[in-house]
């Protein structure tokens, strides 16, 4: 039987257990296809490769029934969807942003070339140094 402590963290109140081995045990989440997701105390030495591993394991979440890991794995499709069309839509937005740019030179070459044609060479300017 494991030791319980009470503790305080970010997600709310947990409890700290302690292992067979007398070491606290830390918060983890599960990666393992079965148990993705879940949270569980577990020693520091639970399966460590050193031949004195401990067993102690406690899960702290329910099982994830078949109906949730197909919700969940529709959710991850429809987020890996959206995070392409947003990464479509910033490209997109980034090329007009290039254009909206490009535009506003034109529209000021060309209303330059307008002042010049309508209005002609300033005054005071020689107009045998214009490159024109």
């Amino acid at each position: 039987m494991s030791d319980r402590s009470s503790i305080a963290s970010g997600h709310g109140h947990q409890e700290m257990r302690v292992c067979f081995c007398g070491l606290p045990c830390p918060l983890r989440t599960s990666s393992s296809k079965d148990n993705r997701g879940r949270r569980y105390f577990g020693c520091p030495k639970f399966k460590d490769g050193t031949g004195t591993h401990c067993k102690f394991l406690d899960w702290i979440d329910d099982p994830i029934n078949d109906h949730t890991c197909a919700m969940l794995s529709e959710l991850k499709t429809k987020n890996k969807l959206l995070e392409d069309q947003l990464c479509h839509k910033e490209a997109v937005e980034s090329r007009l942003h290039f254009l909206l740019i490009a535009l506003c030179g034109l529209c000021l070459a060309l209303s330059s070339m307008l002042m010049y044609v309508i209005f002609g060479v300033p005054q005071g300017i020689d107009r045998r140094r214009l490159p024109l």
